[in-house]
Order: C-alpha cells, then sequence, then structure tokens
C-alpha cells in the first residue's frame, strides 16, 4: 500500500481529532488542503502541508497534553507520529511527469525521432520496428504519428523543448529531405545544445554527408544494411531487457528491409 493510500485512509480520522480540540481556522484549513492534495498525489503540495500540520503539533502539543478537557491526549501524539511518519515516506517518493517519468531523471529510455516529415513511410517502418523489438509506446515520441505524438492542447514546439531539454535520446533519421528541412535543423541543434545521447541513422537514397552539429565520427547506422540492423537489434534488446527470437527477428528485419527498399 503506497503513502497516499495510508494518508487518504488515516486523515479524515487526525483531522476530526484536530477539530474536536480547536477551531482553529488556520489548522481547518491547512487539513482541508492536504486533503485535496492527498486524492490529487501532488507530492509537493502535500510535503508542504505535512509539514505545516506537524509544526502545529509541535507547538500545540504540550498544551493538548496538559489539558483535562482532552480526553484523547495518547490519540494526538500518535496523530503527530503519523504525520512524521508519512512525511518521511513522501521524501522517498519521486514525482512524475506527464509521460510517467521521474522528474528528476533524464529521459535517456524515451527516444525522439527527429525526421523529415517527407520521410513519414521509411520513419513509419522504423517506428514499428523500434515496437516489434520492445521498445514501450509511451517510450518513443514521433510527431509523424497520433499514437506516438505530441498530446492534443500542448504546444509543438514546447513539447518537443521539454523533452530535449530534459534530456531525451535522439534518433537523427537522416535524409536529403532532412537537410533541407529548417525544422530538422532546429531540432539538431537544440539537441546539440543539451548534449543529448543520440544515434544517427542514414536512410535509403541519402545522397549527401553528415553536416551540420553531428559528431561524424560517430558511426551511423544505414537502414538498408542487414548487418547494421543486426547490431541495431542488439543494442535495444539490451537497453529494454527484451528478448526477440531468431525466427521472428528474420520475419521482423527482411519485412522492414523489403518495406523501405521499394
Amino acid at each position: 500500500m503506497d503513502v497516499f493510500t495510508k494518508l487518504d485512509m488515516e486523515i479524515d480520522g487526525i483531522e476530526e481529532n484536530v477539530n474536536s480540540y480547536t477551531g482553529d481556522g488556520y489548522i481547518n484549513n491547512i487539513f482541508e488542503n492536504l486533503k485535496e492534495n492527498i486524492k490529487s498525489r501532488k507530492i509537493g503540495q502535500t510535503k508542504y502541508l505535512l509539514g505545516k500540520a506537524i509544526e502545529w503539533y509541535n507547538d500545540k502539543q504540550r498544551a493538548i497534553q496538559s489539558n483535562d478537557h482532552v480526553l484523547v491526549k495518547k490519540q494526538h501524539i500518535k496523530n503527530q507520529e503519523m504525520l512524521e511518519n508519512f512525511y518521511k515516506e513522501l521524501e522517498n517518493v519521486k514525482e512524475l511527469d506527464e509521460n510517467g517519468y521521474n522528474k528528476e531523471e533524464k529521459l535517456t529510455k524515451k527516444i525522439f525521432i527527429s525526421h523529415s516529415s517527407k520521410d513519414k513511410k521509411t520513419c513509419d517502418s522504423f517506428v514499428k520496428l523500434l515496437e516489434n523489438l520492445g521498445v514501450p509506446e509511451k517510450d518513443i515520441l514521433y510527431t509523424s504519428s497520433n499514437r506516438h505524438g505530441v498530446p492534443c492542447d500542448e504546444n509543438i514546439f514546447e513539447y518537443l523543448k521539454r523533452h530535449i531539454m530534459k534530456g531525451i535520446t535522439v534518433y537523427y533519421m537522416l535524409s536529403d529531405n532532412y537537410y533541407e528541412s529548417a525544422y530538422c535543423l532546429n531540432e539538431m541543434g537544440a539537441a546539440w545544445v543539451v548534449q543529448n545521447n543520440f544515434s544517427t541513422f542514414l536512410l535509403p537514397n541519402f545522397t549527401g554527408d553528415i553536416n551540420g552539429v553531428i559528431d561524424k565520427d560517430k558511426k551511423a547506422f544505414t537502414l538498408s544494411s542487414p548487418m547494421d540492423l543486426i547490431e541495431f537489434k542488439d543494442k535495444i534488446i539490451k537497453k529494454y531487457n527484451a528478448t526477440i527470437s531468431s525466427k521472428k527477428w528474420e520475419e521482423i528485419k527482411n519485412e522492414f528491409l523489403k518495406t523501405i527498399n521499394k
């Protein structure tokens, strides 16, 4: 049972004990706000309000224990201990962002497919390859897909910027179309500034050279190369702790090569 569930079960009883002792609007407001944030599972706000409730008990506990009209003195001691324990538990809980990742951690397992929309057919096949290899849907950010793209009501560029700033791994899908796109080159520059982890993929019929801020000394994966695909498969399986049989891999690889080489 997690700390928010336990808090939700205990907070009404603690509040009732406090209200039976005092009608002080300050502490009543603390508990009202605390209950709302517990239900919303907001870690920062809940910790702050728990801290205020603990401060109140620290200030009032001696008076409570010496008051002959208080019939549940031991319960107030227990209440303070529970609040302090809940606070300690929350210190070990890491807040999650809208994608289910720790806000304090970099998104190194999430992949941003930096591509030209003109290469959608090839990149669609590549995303299918990733999922067939065991990469979870939530770990793929691919703007040409409704399933993997930017959520509704989000500003596209701000959403991408946030993920790049948090350290998302970038896959550059290089093609002639990519280098002709100002948007793609902006993505490349933004990721370079943050020094994101990256891999480079050469799409079929790419006639140019690797230019821009990408490290040219880092070997790129050639998507039409069966050997490069095997290396890539091994990398993904290791990173995501996935498994795939040799027969299934041959089927997936052959289907991918057939699609992108059309």
